[in-house]
């Protein structure tokens, strides 16, 4: 499986644990990696990739090129003990939604077009302190 990383040089601090922020990102990454030994692809690639944005936020991607998630499973991936595999869980989405909720932050899925996944975990950068 190819690994990419793209970063953005310069990127505003997050307040954030950096090993609970650590975990979901390993958790996202071994999801796409489990997907691929399901659903072999010619040419597996995962790309994680963190940019600064307007609104005060950094955004971190991890997308892959595999099979996706369908339509009708796609609202349930967040639900704790909800699992499309035969020996899953079904706790490492919904804890990593927790953690970066518990963060200030967002953590969202969407189709990676045209084919495969993005999840984008969405962090509020740190505030400057005011004198």
């Amino acid at each position: 499986i190819g690994l990419r990383v793209d970063v953005d040089e310069g990127l505003p601090p997050i307040q954030a644990d950096a090993v609970q922020i650590q975990q979901v990102l390993l958790n996202l990454i071994r999801n796409a990696i489990d997907a691929f030994a399901e659903n072999p692809v010619p040419e597996p690639l995962i790309v994680v990739a963190a940019q600064a944005t307007d609104k005060d936020d950094v955004i971190i991607t991890v997308a892959d090129n595999g099979p996706g998630v369908p339509a009708d499973v796609a609202g349930r991936v967040f639900d704790p003990f909800f699992t499309t595999k035969p020996e899953g869980l079904g706790i490492g989405l919904s804890f990593s939604r927790s953690v970066v909720e518990a963060h200030g932050g967002l953590l969202s899925l969407t189709n990676n077009e045209p084919c495969g996944t993005i999840f984008r975990v969405a962090l509020p950068t740190l505030l400057e302190p005011t004198q």
